[in-house]
């Protein structure tokens, strides 16, 4: 059966922590992907910025890129000055580790100049346009870290190009966004955030009352290192939202809000994996006229990158799109070749320490999903109300488990439990690796893969594949056993 989402070739640098987003300018207005963020190169740290263009045939080429060498921020884009093309504004840090919050107007072809507007430097935020006083011009909404680590959340009001800083009294945030949705249908931008608030977590609602924001009375799950979206999730012409990220506990957690005609919001069952440190972006891929998500991220046992069908009723079914998986990582929907479906730019970096930037392109005819033995693309995901089921767990790292330079790779895999409540055998297996090897925590990204099986022969015999293929690509094995 044939990949729904292929890769196209294109000249992009894989990168993690990214500042991405497409944007559109030049003679044919297409959408180009501009994509900065860090990577390693021989233990050297490097920040970069390239955009690539789509030339023919699912292939992409380089431009010139005047917009700046950015990670751990954020970027939007869209036309504020009204002539026809993006322009774009951004955030984060420069590979001197200083802030910033720059918007670059487009003044036609591939000249973008910065504007010397006073914005607010942040960074691990989010920034979005959106109108919210009603005036016909785009507004910014900004979150993040200043360089004082205070935490923000401004909007910064264009007024005929001119913009002016104001503070809507919504508690500023780091590891999370904040994005702009009519939720009541009065014609006006309300709020949803989410993330570290700095004594704790927050998920929330600010509600627009003639330009001024106040918190909606209900209570959401508070989440951190996390990211929220809205979008009518159920045709209903009422925006629901969907958010993921970290509870008070650690454990990741997914939840969708049913929006009731404006009034109140009810939590729906959903079986969308929970992911942390992700991204979450909303999109029609198959033109069936609801909305499907694509989500990156982390679980506790590894990360993921995720495209669910909306099947309605807010049941979702992950097609298994064969995306790299990536942590520090995003993905955004967005139809660079005009052929009427999203294709998706992802970047980030992989379990296996790679680092990803690539665009995935949509064919036609989507496939259904199909199953697949490759336990290290698509572990199962046991339904916690049928099981339990019986779990092992491994992680592994290139390092000197004794704290000295004798670098190898090592691959530690735990025995075969029954596990009653997801991820405690992560847990257990963490802090075993903490107290028995000194080095792990310098040493590794923190990735443990848990896979379920509903027998205990099952798992074994799922279990020592895993460690055979761990030995013919030469890693030392440790069984880490209780």
């Amino acid at each position: 059966m044939a990949q729904l989402f292929n890769k196209a070739q294109t000249d992009f640098v894989g990168v993690m922590q990214p500042v991405t987003t497409w944007i559109s300018y030049g003679e044919e207005n297409n959408l180009k992907a501009y994509l900065a963020g860090d990577y390693y190169q021989n233990d050297a740290h490097k920040v970069i910025s390239q955009t690539n263009t789509y030339y023919n045939k699912n292939r992409f080429k380089g431009v010139s890129n005047v917009l700046p060498a950015l990670f751990r921020g954020d970027a939007a884009a869209a036309d504020y000055d009204g002539d026809g093309d993006d322009d774009i504004i951004v955030t984060g840090l420069t590979a001197d580790n200083n802030l910033i919050m720059r918007l670059y107007r487009n003044d036609g072809g591939q000249k973008f100049t910065p504007i010397k507007e006073i914005f607010v430097p942040v960074t691990d935020g989010s920034v979005e346009w959106g109108d919210y006083d009603n005036d016909e011009d785009l507004d910014i909404l900004a979150t993040g870290k200043q360089f004082n680590n205070q935490l923000s959340t401004y909007i910064y009001r264009n007024d005929k190009g001119i913009f002016t800083q104001t503070d809507p009294g919504i508690p500023g945030i780091y590891y999370g966004n904040a994005t702009w949705g009519d939720y009541d249908n009065d014609k006006d931008l309300d709020i949803l955030i989410t993330g570290n608030s700095g004594s704790k977590p927050i998920t929330a609602v600010y509600g627009n009352i003639n330009g001024y924001y106040g918190r909606v009375v209900q209570q959401f799950i508070p989440l951190k290192n996390s990211a929220g979206a809205w979008g009518d999730l159920d045709n209903d012409n009422y925006i629901d939202f969907i958010v993921s990220g970290e509870d008070v506990t650690g454990y990741p957690v997914c939840m969708i809000y049913k929006n009731h005609g404006g009034t109140f919001f009810s939590e729906e069952a959903v079986t969308i994996r929970p992911l942390r440190g992700c991204s979450i972006d909303l999109g029609d891929y198959d033109l069936d006229n609801d909305l499907d998500i694509v989500m990156t991220g982390e679980s506790l046992e590894r990360p993921y990158s995720i495209v669910y069908e909306n099947k309605q009723g807010f049941e979702f079914e992950n097609i298994m799109a064969g995306l790299p998986g990536v942590a520090e990582g995003k993905a955004k929907w967005g139809d660079y070749d005009k052929d009427g479906d999203l294709d998706i730019l992802i970047a980030g970096i992989t379990i296996c320490y790679d680092f990803i930037g690539d665009i995935y392109t949509n064919t036609s005819d989507p496939p259904k999903a199909e199953e697949t033995n490759n336990i290290f693309i698509n572990s199962p995901m046991p339904d916690d109300k049928v099981g339990p089921f019986y779990y092992y767990v491994f992680s592994s790292c290139y390092c000197d488990p004794e704290g000295g330079d004798n670098n190898a790779y090592h691959m530690y895999v735990s025995n075969v439990h029954l596990q009653n409540r997801r991820y405690d055998l992560n847990y257990k297996f963490n802090e075993l690796l903490v107290k028995q090897v000194p080095n792990w925590a310098d040493a590794d990204r923190g990735y443990r893969t848990s896979n379920g099986f509903a027998t205990k022969v099952e798992a074994d015999v799922a279990r020592n594949q895993v460690i055979e293929s761990y030995k013919a690509t030469n890693f030392i094995i440790h069984e880490l056993n209780w």
